[in-house]
């Protein structure tokens, strides 16, 4: 079998979190990060994650595997919404709280594929008047002359 390589090692989990922790830690951290942000280490190997995105990864990895020294029960935490016990109640923020590392909760949310998309929406008036903008009007000929990198064919 064929060990796969974390995105982090031990030795830059503590460069980054000034919390030591053993190859064992990293690996359980990388499970949890690719469960919690969609993609592997196969993905990153073969280029398809960015820089910016494997810089967020490697950083969710190690505050995940700092985070879980301090947090030994990470897998075997029951999801709870409200408990009262002698006059004190508890919340959870968030269903991940007792599995995921805040600041990795954080860097996993920043992921390009993690975030919110706009989406261009037209107004109402424009809707029923059945209007076009330039941009998005395709069968207009006129304006072939004026979009960025159009020329005529040559006959």
């Amino acid at each position: 079998m064929v060990m796969k390589m974390a995105w982090v090692t031990p030795e830059e989990v503590q460069a980054r979190t000034e919390i030591a922790v053993t190859q064992s830690k990293v690996d359980a951290a990388q499970f949890l990060v690719e469960l919690y942000a969609d993609t592997t280490e196969e993905s990153s190997d073969a280029g398809l994650i960015s820089e910016k995105n494997l810089r967020l990864l490697k950083l969710a990895v190690a505050y995940q595997a700092a985070w879980m020294t301090q947090h030994p029960d990470a897998y075997t935490t029951l999801d709870v919404r409200s408990v009262t016990t002698d006059g004190m109640s508890w919340t959870v923020d968030n269903p991940q709280a007792g599995v995921l590392a805040p600041l990795a909760k954080a860097s996993i949310g920043r992921l390009s594929w993690k975030r919110n998309r706009s989406i261009y929406v037209r107004s109402a008036a424009d809707r029923q008047a059945g209007y076009v903008p330039p941009t998005l009007n395709t069968t207009n000929a006129e304006l072939d002359d004026y979009l960025p990198g159009w020329r005529p064919l040559d006959c």
